[in-house]
């Protein structure tokens, strides 16, 4: 599980596991690591959809997406969250092992309960047939708010309408519904804004800059689905963990943002540009 590095060499990749024990000396490690690694590629793991729509979704108006997500994440818990640090040449935070290794976050919450709460069976079987553990989850994960508020503290986004994250850039893959559980939970678990704008204001205030992968594709001849496919028509193997886990999949997200930036792009940001701040599911389909 080896991967070669922005600024040359091999490095061998570790998701770490994030759990209540561990979430303050995590984050301890972040905090000093934002203002070097101030891109963000993330994943979410959750239980499914409750609702959905019988029209293709693609030709639902917007604000009617919206309220299909709405409805789907007030009702419904976050289960994982990860986080891939990266810098301008794509290499990982090494935590004092010389480049030899690059690691990604993990983090597994505790509010989820697949014993009692709203989810989807296909998608929890999916999720545990990849190696989530939902017994595990109640007893050990993490306290959504405490989260909340290390995060805030870690300068990785914003904590007011006069405060801006440093710079940095938040990039994800179909991005909808990873931007709104991690706005739920950076509202400690209140509901989602009522609508589509205000949605959309709270994410510009949060997280600054975005990019979605999937909208971004659009500029890419010859890519087409989803990530996994995305992944296997450009080269990028799967180096840690498996699919469906939130740590892995962050991985995967950065791998090919870099990728397709440097293959279709010229490996300039600047060029990247005109695919930010749109979220795909809701502004395009």
């Amino acid at each position: 599980m080896s991967s070669q590095r922005g600024g040359g060499g091999r490095q061998h990749l570790v998701v770490r596991s994030v759990w209540a024990w561990n979430l303050e000396y995590e984050f301890s490690i972040i905090a000093s690591l934002v203002d070097r690694f101030s891109y963000v590629a993330f994943d979410t793991e959750f239980p499914g959809f409750l609702y959905r729509t019988r029209r293709p979704h693609r030709l639902l108006p917007p604000r009617l997406r919206y309220a299909f997500l709405k409805a789907n994440v007030d009702k419904m818990e976050l289960v994982q969250l990860g986080l891939t640090l990266f810098d301008a040449f794509g290499d990982l935070p090494d935590i004092g092992t010389g480049g030899r290794v690059g690691f990604v976050w993990e983090f597994n919450f505790r509010e989820f309960d697949v014993r009692r709460d709203p989810h989807a069976p296909d998608s929890v079987d999916l999720l545990r047939s990849s190696g989530i553990d939902f017994d595990r989850l109640p007893l050990y994960g993490i306290d959504s708010g405490q989260f909340a508020a290390h995060l805030y503290r870690s300068g990785l986004v914003a904590h007011c309408r006069f405060c801006r994250p440093h710079s940095t850039r938040w990039i994800a893959f179909h991005s909808c519904y990873d931007f709104a559980y991690l706005i739920k939970v950076l509202g400690f678990g209140g509901p989602l804004p009522d609508t589509l704008e205000e949605f959309l204001g709270l994410v510009n205030l949060l997280f600054g800059e975005t990019v979605d992968l999937k909208h971004m594709m659009r500029g890419c001849k010859g890519l087409s689905g989803g990530l996994e496919k995305a992944a296997s028509t450009l080269g990028v193997p799967r180096q840690a963990g498996k699919s469906h886990q939130a740590g892995s999949d962050s991985l995967v997200t950065c791998q090919v943002y870099l990728k397709m930036k440097q293959r279709f792009f010229d490996d300039q940001d600047a060029k990247v540009a005109c695919h930010r701040g749109i979220i795909y599911g809701l502004q395009a389909c």
